[in-house]
């Protein structure tokens, strides 16, 4: 036990206090059991870590229990709440997928892990209710008997608080293994940083070990379990014995156990001995039927009984049930119609009457599969040329619609001695529009990792088949690997590991198994069955990675688009076919920003999304192709046309199929202010290190995203985003960040975001977008910190901060605005260095882009250099020295836009320039602040005072209580439009003046910029 504790001392010496209301706070749960019984769990408080270290071991040592499994987790993140606003969260949530800890009280005393709320049904209401939902009663049985609460409030309004955790687990063998934190959908268990060959084999054994255990003497299987309250599921299913029956001989062919086998000797007994049965037929000849509950002959039953057979006698050389295998296979053809080929589902037992004539869909694939390893193992043609009648109704009956496994693992067998292209296309058209579902469904579902395994080997095969090789033309092979393989690693979160089956009733009943989570953690037979299936598999694609890979990615690499991608993406058709060889560098939506090598997409009326057809011909370069709705209007253009349903949906998809390739990392940056400045801050500093895709043209919605993306060389290391709070999770999905930037959350928006709460939920929707080990960096100073940063954790994000706070982990000591020069702490390394930017505002975001460089594993001593000559772009800081009618003046232009927060920076820049004259700053509204507008503008009048700013004009109503707050002598003038303001500023301002621009930019403003400009001459010299 003391080697155990050593260990986990050791790794725990980084854990951070929560700071709360009250002040820093170590907050520590230790969970222990000998294997046997539900683990027991304490929490430790106290203001130093080895206080509350301390006081854990003392619990566990007085517990009189040797830990066979040992378990530290440390609070991470937490956000204030109410039962309430819990109630709404948890009815958008799918049962048992709520992955937050929960306190009843603020100092965590009276808290529950995920782990524990889960594993204790604490937050399900039953197979009835889809979502989650707070069950009370199983909740205060065990907040009884974990913290003796007698009584738990459950009002609305009954305050809560949760959290994130992360953690660390040692084993009965002493191995120490790190807890995934955060909220996401691998959080609770360990870290898992490849998954290869051996790791999966680890897995497979488990699991088999445990199907083993659950043979009992008579071959017949514990069906099942409840895990939460350890109940058996009492049924039993003869299908699903010969299907796992199947799987574990799969497994023995891997592991080659001696427990296994014996296990499968025993159930293949039961199958051949007492669940097969045999009839004769009308026709005089005699078949075998597997019979099932409630006297039924499934179609399926027969199927799985000879995949079972077929497999036993391939691995062990036993021929004993050959017959008993073509008896079974002749009882599938009598319930197959021979002129259609058509199958019926459901017999009854013994008359043969048809019972149901369809039930499930798999019962097909089943049986054409079991036919097809009937045919492999015995080279009867019977078998062959049923399967080819069958498949005759398949394609009729349009059966890919259905992505069956099962008629993935049947075509894949089929095609190996029947290569027709018709029989390829089913296979490829039972993935080809379900890929995005098998990379991004929350539930394991492991079938999809047997579909994704057995469309594989065929894909092999098929980019081999010089004669049918052209019907991968349209399939996106990068994207299926790239779905086969998150598929597999999903896997891994349907697994009871140790450090999660401790915290259930009967942890050793259920370890190494194999659970379905929306089934209150149903572990059954058949689950873990098609785990196996899939796994076993999965390991063999990897053991050949290296063959089948290369040859299938098919030219995969490149910077950029091939006509195949671009009519892949898009499923549009060439009605113009470019030459052979061709390729485009981007795509054009916006006439301006045309740069040579893209491809234009057409509007298709005034209002569409692309380029009007009209103003193709006048654009700076000849477009690579033109994409379009109406090719009739584009023939004429001299340019390859490629015809599509929609040019909106297409610009989306062009986006969503740039992303999936891009072997780089995307950084992507939101926040009330400061996005667009970060942005090109990271431009800037990441070029040090090759080719830099950015924003172009604050393009920062759906449709601009996606054509960014569309832009960007697919080689390129880095690619900055900037993502607006307007459709968000949209953004977010198709950006599909590496790192989040999150710089602020100040008021601004609030006529359609109500308040700051509202911008932060929605803002924080860019998290949605991001996987599992994701990293977000947050200002540690913002409104909403709390629950920006929980929800960055519940995705499963590393979270990291900067800001002025004392416990950043990328810290502004300093900033000296004459000089422009930082002092900053970057995780422990102190650095100072020159901005060529003035703000301090600017400076938090020169360290948010030294965080996001330091974090992406690159030399920040290139970005540093990179940013020394960083200039603001126009409108959002941008500075000039002017000659105006023989005055020098400096000019500062923040029109782009304006917010409470974005003002205040804005005029702390300015009196902090230095000027021989006066510092003067012209206003125009905030606009979209909502009811409390007026109170928002007055507000600044403190900020102009504290900041020693001379001379103020102002444009708009809104700044009536402003006005009136002002000193007097600060008072310059309140023009009604932006001549009058212009003629007065040409008359007032005097040599040496500085002088602020900065409003919304609906009140153009920027008008009076660039009247500046028009009437100035530049002068030398920094600004």
């Amino acid at each position: 036990m003391r080697d155990h504790f050593s260990a986990l001392r050791a790794a725990a010496a980084h854990i951070r206090p929560v700071v709360t209301d009250a002040g820093a706070l170590f907050v520590l749960f230790f969970s222990w059991t000998d294997g046997s019984r539900q683990a027991t769990v304490i929490t430790s408080t106290a203001v130093s870590l080895d206080d509350a270290w301390q006081q854990g071991i003392e619990c566990v040592e007085a517990s009189g229990v040797e830990p066979r499994w040992l378990r530290l987790d440390w609070i991470d993140a937490f956000e204030p709440s109410h039962w309430g606003a819990v109630r709404q969260q948890l009815s958008r949530i799918k049962r048992n997928y709520f992955r937050l800890g929960l306190s009843l009280s603020p100092d965590f005393r009276h808290a529950f892990l995920e782990t524990e709320l889960n594993a204790n049904a604490m937050l399900y209401g039953g197979a009835q209710k889809s979502n989650a939902v707070l069950n009370e009663n199983n909740f205060r049985i065990y907040a009884r008997k974990r913290h003796g609460l007698e009584q738990v409030d459950f009002g609305d309004q009954a305050p809560i608080w949760l959290f994130t955790t992360s953690g660390l687990f040692v084993d009965e063998g002493g191995e120490l293994h790190r807890i995934q934190g955060g909220g996401g959908l691998e959080a609770g268990r360990r870290v898992v940083e490849r998954l290869d060959a051996h790791q999966v084999l680890r897995l497979i054994i488990a699991g088999s070990t445990y199907l083993a255990m659950q043979v009992q003497e008579d071959g017949r299987f514990n069906y099942g379990w409840h895990p939460c309250f350890d109940r058996p599921i009492p049924a039993y299913n003869s299908l699903r014995h010969a299907s796992t029956l199947y799987a574990m001989l799969e497994a023995w062919s891997v592991t080659r156990d001696a427990v296994l086998k014996a296990a499968i000797d025993r159930a293949l007994r039961c199958l051949t001995e007492t669940l097969i049965a045999r009839l004769p037929l009308p026709d005089g000849c005699e078949a075998a039927f597997l019979v099932d509950t409630g006297a039924e002959i499934k179609l399926g039953g027969n199927a799985v009984a000879v995949l079972a057979l077929c497999k036993h006698a391939e691995l062990t050389g036993d021929r004993q049930h050959v017959l008993l295998m073509d008896a079974l296979a002749e009882g599938i053809l009598y319930m197959q119609d021979k002129e259609s080929g058509r199958f019926t589902h459901v017999l009854a037992y013994p008359g043969l009457q048809v019972k149901q004539d369809f039930r499930i869909i798999y019962y097909d694939g089943e049986a054409a599969f079991s036919l097809m390893r009937l045919y492999a193992f015995s080279g009867n043609a019977r078998w062959l040329a049923a399967v080819e009648r069958a498949f005759e109704h398949f394609l009729r009956a349009e059966h890919w619609k259905a992505h069956d496994h099962w008629l993935g693992y049947c075509v894949d067998e089929l095609t190996r001695y029947r290569p027709e292209e018709r029989y390829y296309r089913v296979g490829l058209d039972n993935v080809r529009d379900y890929l995005d579902f098998v990379a991004n469904r929350v539930t394991t579902f492991p079938t999809l990792l047997e579909l994704m395994t057995a469309a594989e080997k065929m894909l092999c095969r098929l980019q081999g088949d010089a004669r049918c090789r052209q019907l991968l033309d349209d399939f996106d092979v990068a994207l299926f690997y790239k779905a086969l393989h998150r598929r597999a690693r999903h896997l891994l979160n349907g697994h009871f590991w140790p450090e999660l089956a401790m915290f259930y009733r009967n942890p050793a009943r259920i370890v190494g198994s194999f659970f379905i989570r929306h089934h209150a953690f149903r572990v059954r037979i058949d689950d873990v069955e098609h785990y196996l299936s899939g796994l076993v598999a999965y390991r063999q694609h990897l053991l050949d990675a290296a063959v089948r890979e290369g040859a299938a990615l098919l030219e995969q690499s490149g910077r950029h688009w091939r006509a195949a991608d671009v009519a892949r993406a898009t499923g549009g058709i060439w009605t113009v076919p470019p030459e052979a060889g061709w390729t485009a560098q981007g795509l054009c939506i916006f006439g301006p920003t045309m740069r040579p090598g893209e491809m234009v997409m057409a509007a298709p009326d005034t209002t569409g999304k692309g380029v009007k057809p009209r103003q193709i011909r006048e654009l700076a370069s000849s477009p690579a192709a033109v994409i379009t709705q109406d090719a009739g209007d584009a023939n004429s253009l001299g340019a390859p046309v490629l015809q599509v349903k929609d040019t909106g949906d297409a610009i989306l998809s062009l986006g969503r199929y740039a992303r999936e390739r891009m072997s780089g990392k995307v950084v992507a940056v939101t926040g009330t202010a400061g996005k667009t400045t970060t942005v090109a801050m990271l431009a800037q500093a990441l070029s040090a290190f090759g080719t830099v895709g950015q924003t172009r043209f604050n393009a920062n919605l759906p449709h601009g995203v996606a054509w960014n993306l569309a832009s960007v060389p697919w080689d390129a290391p880095h690619t900055v985003l900037e993502l607006a709070i307007g459709r968000m999770e949209q953004n977010a999905r198709l950006a599909s960040p590496d790192i989040a930037i999150f710089t602020n959350i100040l008021p601004a928006h609030l006529e359609y975001h109500r308040d700051l709460a509202t911008i932060a939920a929605r803002k924080s929707r860019i998290f949605s977008g991001m996987k599992p080990g994701g990293i977000a960096i947050l200002n540690r100073d913002m409104a909403e910190w709390h629950h920006v940063q929980l929800q960055a954790r519940s995705r499963g994000l590393d979270v990291f901060n900067y800001g002025r706070c004392a416990d950043a982990d990328f810290r502004l000591i300093d900033y000296d605005p004459a000089a422009r020069r930082v002092v900053a702490d970057i995780r422990g390394c102190p650095v100072e260095y020159t901005l060529g930017a003035g703000g301090e505002h600017m400076a938090l975001n020169s360290l948010a882009t030294l965080s996001a460089v330091s974090l992406l594993g690159r030399d920040i001593s290139a970005a540093i250099a990179a940013l020394q000559t960083f200039k603001p772009v126009a409108g959002r800081g941008s500075e000039m020295r002017l000659q105006l009618n023989g005055r020098n003046i400096h000019l500062i232009d923040e029109t782009y836009n304006a917010s409470p927060g974005s003002m205040e920076a804005a005029f702390a820049l300015l009196g902090t320039t230095p000027t021989k004259g006066r510092r003067i700053a012209v206003l125009g509204e905030m606009l979209e602040l909502g009811p409390d507008a007026p109170e928002y503008h007055t507000q600044l009048a403190a900020s102009c005072v504290k900041n020693r700013i001379d001379e103020i004009y102002t444009l708009g109503d809104l700044f009536d209580g402003f006005w009136k707050n002002l000193p007097p002598g600060a008072r310059g003038g309140r023009p009604k439009s932006l001549d009058v303001l212009k003629a007065m500023l040409n008359t007032q301002i005097e040599e040496g003046d500085v002088i602020l621009l900065k409003g919304s930019h609906a009140t153009r403003l920027y008008d009076v910029a660039n009247w500046f400009v028009e009437r100035g001459q530049p002068r030398t010299g920094s600004c």
